[in-house]
């Protein structure tokens, strides 16, 4: 921060000149990318996976030709703007390959045009979501999953070649993402409109998750396709996690984003409940802008009231980094917008908009219909002109076109509809109508021939990111003798820089009517000098100038890295120990106060805890240990707190004013002979502050004096802090041998070279042979003991270090008793049979310990008031839909961790009918509930982790044992006594790879094929650590011992009359998957899936070095072939009720009865039916080949016959 010069920083602009140089790329992100893609009709009902999201650069497509296609009717001249007419496609470029046409997105040109801009002086790759993709024609909507590989693959090459352009195909999610918490969400609160009722927290926790989902899929894209010294540089409010998301795997990365949206206050942004994830998202970032400094303001602000950051005009310290802030506005590509006016469709429109107003004053409006576009308020305000100028009636006109968007706007338009009438009935006539209102979108050339004509151009908006028609209305505006003038709500992002505008508060209908008859009879002197001020700024401050200013900003602040505070690292706990073990002699210094117990409002209220009074004690008593605590407080309070209860520990009070070293009698002065006379004065000053700043109080120590200010608010606290701060410098340190230290919501006066790294050198120098040096601390008054450290260890001066010592230091927030929860936890696999199986997290979470052990617990979590995040320990027993999803409505619940103690408890996550929401029986209205002691946890989405602990053996014992002492800790603590316990929910996902089939297979001679099969999952809710609804080892064990026993038949296997096919499928608890894909492989004709070959093929050139499947026998194998399957499923055990005999499930009796006959004759099984009910099968790999084919003969062997084992 302190390299930006002054000029820089009071501009909020980077420095001019040339184009900085950048080794690497930059890496363009916006939501949608700029082109609109239609692919020509076909049928394509694959379901294949997706491709990889980076473009294929070995596919070569089709020759490209770029075209320019134009409306037929685009020159001809028009009576009206009609309701129904063509849109114009003039300028639009069109690309073609293969099935893929991509066209040039309308809407948004200022953005894109900044971004193309940039192609000019660097290497640029332009990241992004397709959008919704479109079928020629029809214009039928097209998902990813309805996309073949091999499509995906030819658009990423066109997209590629045509502008260096990544696509991202998203799912289902990108409705809630876009559509819900963008439009829904943070839309409205963005532009200051607070809903007074929810939608629904349940419906906005699923937006939030969807919002949540698209920003890591583009995170995760923008890294796979990043290489190092690139550029990212990021756009609007769609994107506010992935700075964040990115910085977590590349934390030297240079990225920026700017938000095009408006910034609201922070008394509004509060009111979001996601607001602490959406600045910490932000924040990721090292550059940060805007459209206005109003908005940068207001986003600095929040930072501090949300964030509790530590800020400055400029910028926001955020983990230890500076974070840059700062406001470039956009503007448009000017030599584009000229020449869209000078198209050949635009001037017959123009004259026929003038023909049909002959001898009337034009006032223009083109808007989006949004209740923040300020229509209403124009309209009303029209109304006013005409009632109090009269001498206008019949001379002005105002065309008013509003422009449809996404979301339900219906009451919106019949309200402007309403008031439309209102005022053409009431001031219109027969041959005169006043307002001519289009809701629609209408031709470019007829966008331009009303901006070009119009006399006047109303915005009167209630909030605007930045409204760029104000631009192209004064450039179409420039050829034009007498140019029109441009009425502007001060509330529009422009505002600020369209000086020359009028500029009007739109509420105010008296003063945009009264404005409306200046700016009609307004001088042509005064009309062309307002128009060449706007005119110089629109063509100085272009989209091209607004990208390249951003990225000269954020090229500064990625080369200023090494002069900025870089966020500390994480504490390598396993070297740490290690060091530890193998020390002689270590010494450890702890800060107090947020090191070994927490900040707190009142600092008399800091007393230490029991547990980290004994954690000290430990220490202590090891010999090769020195303790010190260097802290702030005076003396008597360390006496009190900590000499009191600890023996053989030193203590060091007022910053190292004083010392008590052990064995000691009594406290050192290193202050004694030092003048203390400017206490006075100091005293004066707090004293003055603290009666102007409600909150504030003064403390006093026998060596400094200090100002607190935690309690007041926290922005004025800042503001005021700084004042007192100066007025310090001024009036103390100019005339006293003291000097200022700021703290953690505090200002203090103490003796110049009194600090705590002073007294470090000082205890280093007494113990030149230590080899371990710990030093703990978080605040800034612990900087002089880390810098103290720093420089002696760097020099190895004689004072310290020994050979081969270990220096750490360690940035602490609070004193907390961490379990952290990593990979060895089972969790919870199965999460809305999306294929997709573990815990989800959005970011790395820490929760105190609640502990819950039993509903009514539950029902109290809220009785408590918990200040910090919370993870909820409970018994198995709890684990339900209903206390999950309650739970989840918990913006502080972060985890749940269920305690298992019941070995012989079985469950079953599943719904309960399986296969009645897909599969062979889907449309079935009457199938069998096959799984009526269902937990339906498998339905559910839920966006917090949930994890599993079982004491199976000495180490999950001792991890069950400390999170249950610690969970009773907390309760005694009645969860608001600090220190609490806590445990680290890292990040966690399984996933179910979509991978080809890679069985042995015998070579296809016609023979018949017997299929036996089993399945390797058990439908349990955690992995290996709870019994399942069904137990498929013993189907495993079964389908090995017949191929066992047909190995050792004297019969050769060549010589058997049928094929005998050996499969094991796996996640088939997950919409049977596994025999999905099987199926989905042998029926398929082959379809390559390597794009490095596109060409040649394996089976008819030589084998290439990445084949598409592993083994090439698979192609033989013919689906018609497949006469019998058995199938051989769980033997639980378990049931109360367990009777040892085994059923035959077969779909249809009839067509299976000889297989029935044969099973029954040779072994003791029973017919599922016998009992007079046909069930068909039960949930069965079985189902997925008879989907294929209904006449395959299946059997079914389980140890149930009508439920699954309970």
């Amino acid at each position: 921060m302190s390299s930006l010069t002054a000029e820089n920083v009071a501009n909020y602009l980077p420095l001019l000149g040339q184009s900085p140089h950048i080794k690497g790329r930059i890496i363009n992100v916006t939501h949608q990318i700029p082109y609109n893609i239609l692919r020509a009709q076909h049928n394509d009902n694959q379901l294949p996976p997706s491709p990889p999201r980076s473009p294929c650069s070995k596919y070569t497509p089709p020759s490209i030709e770029p075209t320019s296609s134009s409306d037929p009717v685009a020159a001809a001249p028009i009576s009206k703007l009609a309701r129904h007419h063509r849109r114009g496609n003039t300028l639009r470029m069109r690309f073609h390959a293969a099935d893929w046409t991509v066209v040039e997105r309308r809407g948004h040109q200022a953005l894109y045009a900044g971004l193309q801009s940039l192609r000019k002086d660097y290497e640029t790759v332009h990241i992004g979501w397709t959008g919704p993709v479109k079928e020629q024609g029809t214009q039928k909507s097209i998902t990813s999953n309805q996309m073949a590989l091999e499509d995906k693959i030819k658009l990423q090459a066109l997209l590629w070649d045509t502008g260096r352009i990544v696509p991202i195909f998203l799912d289902e999610k990108s409705h809630g993402h876009y559509e819900g918490y963008c439009k829904q969400v943070l839309w409205p609160l963005f532009h200051y409109l607070v809903q007074s009722t929810s939608n629904g927290s349940l419906v906005e926790k699923s937006q939030w998750s969807d919002y949540v989902a698209v920003n890591r899929q583009f995170a995760d894209t923008i890294i796979e396709n990043y290489q190092p010294n690139d550029i990212i540089f990021i756009n609007d409010y769609h994107l506010l996690l992935v700075p964040e998301m990115i910085r977590e795997k590349l934390p030297e990365a240079a990225i920026g984003i700017f938000i095009h949206a408006t910034f609201p206050s922070s008394e509004i942004f509060r009111c979001l409940q996601t607001r602490k994830e959406i600045l910490n998202g932000i924040l990721g970032a090292n550059l940060v802008g805007f459209q206005t400094y109003s908005y940068a303001r207001h986003f600095i602000s929040s930072c501090t009231r949300v964030l509790g950051c530590e800020t400055t005009q400029v910028g926001v310290n955020h983990h230890g980094a500076q974070i840059l802030v700062g406001t470039f506005p956009i503007g448009v590509d000017c030599n584009r917008v000229t020449q869209f006016c000078k198209q050949p469709g635009v001037l017959p429109k123009m004259d026929a908009i003038r023909d049909m107003h002959s001898g009337k004053k034009i006032i223009a409006g083109r808007d989006k219909l949004d209740s923040t576009k300020g229509i209403l308020q124009k309209l009303h305000a029209f109304e006013t002109f005409l009632r109090n100028y009269p001498e206008w009636h019949h001379k002005v006109v105002l065309i008013q076109v509003a422009t449809p968007t996404h979301g339900d706007h219906s009451r919106l338009e019949a309200k402007i509809s309403e008031t439309v009438s209102h005022i053409n009935g009431k001031y219109g006539s027969l041959q005169h109508t006043p307002i001519h209102y289009y809701h629609q979108d209408i031709d470019r050339d007829e966008y331009y021939a009303l901006l070009s004509v119009a006399d006047l151009a109303l915005i009167t908006c209630s909030r605007d990111g930045m409204n760029t028609t104000s631009f192209e209305y004064t450039l179409c505006q420039h050829q034009k003798s007498e140019p029109g003038q441009l009425i502007l709500s001060e509330f529009a992002g422009t505002a600020g820089s369209m000086g020359a505008a009028i500029l009007v508060n739109p509420w105010d209908y008296a003063e945009v009517a009264k404005s409306m008859n200046d700016a009609l009879v307004m001088s042509l002197d005064e009309k062309v000098t307002r128009h060449e001020q706007l005119y110089k700024h629109v063509t100085s401050r272009t989209a091209d100038f607004w990208a390249h200013s951003f990225v000269k900003q954020l090229v500064t602040v990625s080369q200023q890295q090494d002069l900025q505070s870089h966020a500390t690292p994480t504490l390598d706990n396993q070297r740490l120990l290690d060091d530890y073990r193998t020390s002689k002699k270590r010494i450890m210094f702890f800060d107090y106060d947020g090191t070994l117990t927490p900040i707190v409002a009142m600092p008399s209220d800091a007393t230490p805890s029991l547990e980290m009074i004994r954690a000290l004690q430990i220490l202590c008593h090891d010999p090769n240990n020195i303790i010190w605590v260097i802290s702030g407080r005076d003396q008597a309070t360390l006496d009190d707190w900590i000499g009191s209860n600890i023996q053989k520990i030193n203590l060091s009070a007022e910053h190292g004013c004083y010392i008590k070293s052990v064995g000691s009698d009594g406290w050192e002065s290193i202050v004694d002979g030092l003048d203390m006379s400017w206490k006075a004065d100091v005293i004066e000053i707090f004293d003055y502050y603290t009666e102007r700043t409600q909150g504030s109080f003064v403390e006093h120590k026998k060596s400094s004096i200090t100002w607190h200010y935690r309690q007041a608010d926290a922005e004025y606290g800042a503001f005021q802090a700084k004042e007192c701060q100066n007025h310090l410098e001024n009036a103390i340190v100019s005339k006293y041998p003291v000097e200022i230290l700021v703290g953690k919501k505090n200002l203090e006066v103490r003796p110049m070279s009194i600090n705590k790294g002073e007294i470090v050198k000082r205890i280093l120098s007494k113990n030149p042979n230590a080899d371990l040096v710990i030093c703990a601390g978080d605040d800034k008054t612990d900087e002089d003991m880390f810098r103290a450290l720093s420089s002696i260890h760097q020099k190895a001066s004689g004072i310290w270090p020994a050979p081969n010592a270990h220096l750490y230091s360690i940035t602490t927030s609070m004193l907390v008793f961490y379990f952290i929860v990593t990979y060895n936890w089972p969790c919870v696999r199965l999460l809305n049979a999306t294929s997709t199986i573990g815990c989800h997290a959005p970011k790395k979470k820490t929760g105190v310990l609640y502990q819950a052990d039993s509903q009514q617990d539950l029902e109290d979590l809220t009785a408590h008031k918990i200040s910090s995040d919370i993870a909820v320990l409970l018994p198995l027993e709890l684990l339900t839909t209903d206390n999950i999803q309650q739970l989840s409505l918990y913006n502080s619940v972060i985890g749940i961790i269920t305690l298992i103690t019941n070995t012989t408890q079985a469950s079953s996550p599943d719904s309960t009918c399986p296969n009645c929401e897909f599969g062979l029986y889907a449309n079935d209205s009457d199938a069998h509930q096959w799984n009526q002691g269902a937990l339906n946890l498998i339905e559910q989405n839920f966006d917090i982790p949930i994890f599993a602990i079982k004491p199976t053996d000495t180490t999950s014992r001792q991890v069950y044992d400390q999170i249950t002492k610690a969970a009773s800790y907390n309760r005694e603590k009645q969860y608001n006594q600090y220190p609490l316990k806590a445990v680290d929910f890292d990040l966690f996902m399984w996933a179910a790879v979509d991978s080809e089939t890679c069985l042995r297979r015998a070579a296809d001679d016609n023979k018949p094929i017997i299929v036996i099969s089993a399945n390797l999952d058990s439908r349990a809710l955690f992995h290996d650590l709870v019994i399942g609804s069904t137990k498929d080892i013993s189907g495993l064990v079964t389908v090995l011992a017949i191929a066992d026993a047909l190995s050792r038949a004297p019969i050769p296997s060549d010589s058997l009359q049928k094929h005998v096919l050996y499969t094991l499928f796996t996640a088939e608890s997950w919409g049977f998957a596994g025999s999905q894909r099987f199926v989905k492989d042998v029926v398929s004709d082959f379809q390559c899936t390597n794009a490095t070959r596109a060409v040649a093929c394996p089976y008819t050139d030589a084998p290439c070095t990445f084949p598409c499947v592993r083994n090439l026998d698979f192609k033989r194998i013919q689906f018609d072939r497949i006469e019998t399957i058995y199938e051989f499923q769980s033997v639980s055990g378990i049931d109360s009720n367990y009777t040892n005999e085994y059923y035959i499930h077969v779909d249809n009796v009839e067509l299976n009865q000889p297989l029935l006959s044969s099973l029954q004759n040779y072994s003791n099984l029973k017919a599922a039916h016998s009992d007079g009910l046909q069930r068909k099968l039960p949930p069965s790999s079985a189902m997925s080949f008879l989907q294929q084919n209904r006449n395959i003969r299946a059997a079914v062997i389980t140890d149930y016959q009508s439920q699954f084992g309970k």
